[in-house]
Parts: structure tokens; sequence; C-alpha cells
């Protein structure tokens, strides 16, 4: 891979990758909450994710999930059950602001922050169609895959991590207009909301495909 494309692979990746969606604010919401270092496992957790996906695309289950549309909605509404559990839990668990709520919230595990973030990613099959896309356009036939991947997979990686961590430090400017139980209280309903909201679209949308 020449220079200038790999310059292009990486512009692509950043500008796929930079919208706001489920990971981008549970890495928001993690720093304000938790603090920025411990959101930064978060991040550990999309990143394996993310090579769990390449490791799809590479086995060929892109192709599968292409090719068979009910294996394909029934995970995407698996996923999408999953945001909805989150959004529901979130904004039960709203406004919990006590020394001792605090004091455990802080202490969550790494493990858990991890899991968490790769469930999240995982919600979205739609993903792994993407990683077939994007890396398709720049692998050639006539060159061994093994040095490509070497090249592709650390870079798109890289930008993942530099694209969340960003998030995470947004989410240090959240935390400071944190500083009410009202703000906080609505701040973590925001968060149950978007992702009853984003488990919401995805089966509207699945429903009207298949209407």
């Amino acid at each position: 891979m020449s220079f200038e494309a790999w310059l292009f692979f990486v512009g692509v990746w950043f500008l796929a990758g930079i919208p706001l969606g489920p990971n981008a604010v549970n890495c928001i919401a993690v720093s304000s909450t938790m603090g920025f270092a411990r959101s930064l496992w978060c991040v550990v957790g999309i990143v394996i994710a993310g090579l769990i996906f390449i490791g799809l695309v590479a086995i060929g289950f892109a192709s599968v999930l292409a090719a068979n549309a009910d294996l394909f909605s029934a995970i995407k509404i698996a996923g999408a059950l999953y945001l909805i559990w989150m959004g529901i839990s979130a904004w039960r668990k709203a406004g919990r602001s006590s020394a001792i709520g605090d004091q455990a919230q802080g202490h969550r595990s790494a493990y858990s922050l991890v899991l968490k973030s790769i469930g999240i990613s995982l919600s979205n099959p739609k993903a792994i169609l993407s990683y077939a896309a994007v890396f398709s356009q720049f692998v050639s036939p006539e060159v061994p895959l093994a040095g490509q991947l070497v090249v592709l997979v650390p870079t798109a990686m890289g930008v993942v991590a530099i694209i969340y961590t960003g998030y995470c430090i947004a989410g240090q400017g959240v935390a400071r207009l944190l500083s009410s139980a009202r703000r906080k209280l609505a701040f973590d309903r925001f968060i149950g909301g978007f992702f009853v909201f984003a488990g919401s679209s995805l089966i509207a949308n699945e429903a009207l495909r298949r209407s």
C-alpha cells in the first residue's frame, strides 16, 4: 500500500467513526461520572469489538449476513433490545447521587466497563458490513493479504482509539456542567433516553424494511 493510499484510508476511517452514536455517548457518560482514566476502559472495549468485527469479516461472516436477511434481522433486533434494556436501566438509576452510590460507581470494575462497551459495539451488526465495505476498497487481491492487514488493522484500531479517547475528553467538559443534582438527573435521563431511542429506531427501521 502506498503512503497516499494509507492516508486516504485514515481519512475514510476517521470520517466513518466520528459520528455520535451509542459508543460515543457511553464514553462521554462514563468519563463524566467516573473520570477520564476509567473511561479509557470503554475505548479498550470498543477496540476489542473492532478486532472481533475484523475477524468476522476475515472468515466471511459479513457475506453470510448479507446473504441471509432473516439472520441479519434477528441479530439486529437482539442488539436493539440490548440498547433499550441499557436505556431503561440508566433511566431507572438516574439521579442517584448518594455518597455510597458514587463510591460504588467510581470503583466499577474495568472488566465490566470493557464488557459493556463490547456489548454496545456488537449490538449493531451493520458495523460488520461497514468494516467489510471499507476494508474491501483498500485490499488488493494481487498482494498477500497478511501483509496488507498488518498495516490496515493497527491503523484502523488506532483511529478508533483516537476518536473515542476524544469523546472521553469531551466527557470531562460535561462533568463540569453536572454540578447540581438536577443537572445530573437530566443528564442521566438523556443518556437513558438516547439508548432507548437508538434501540427503538433500529427496530422501527427493520420493521419498515420488512413491511
